[in-house]
């Protein structure tokens, strides 16, 4: 299982301007340290776009498309399955009359 990111809540005051909520609790005595050693200012590795060092084995869009396997597609495969033994009158397996029945 993945671990659940946090999301920064931004908070906004009564003029409406947003104020960053840090995740600190109560600021005792430096309040620029505290804000420095949040999650807010961490350092963050970015992945490459373009250039060196870019190439992903993994695919971009793994697990969207998707091909579903016959038998949950096509429903009708017994009907289909019947109709050819119909065609077959004696080979060896199987003995079908006219009626559709089994001998």
């Amino acid at each position: 299982m993945m671990k659940k990111k946090k999301s920064f809540t931004p908070v906004a005051d009564a003029k409406g301007c947003t104020i960053y909520q840090h995740n600190k609790g109560v600021i005792q005595d430096n309040a620029i340290q505290a804000l420095l050693s949040d999650k807010l200012f961490r350092q963050r590795i970015e992945k490459k776009r373009k250039g060196k060092g870019s190439y992903q084995r993994n695919e971009k869009h793994r697990g969207k498309i998707f091909e579903k396997p016959d038998y949950k597609i096509f429903d009708n495969k017994g009907f289909i399955i019947g109709f050819f033994l119909t065609k077959v009158v004696t080979r060896g397996y199987y003995d079908v009359n006219k009626n559709r029945a089994f001998i």
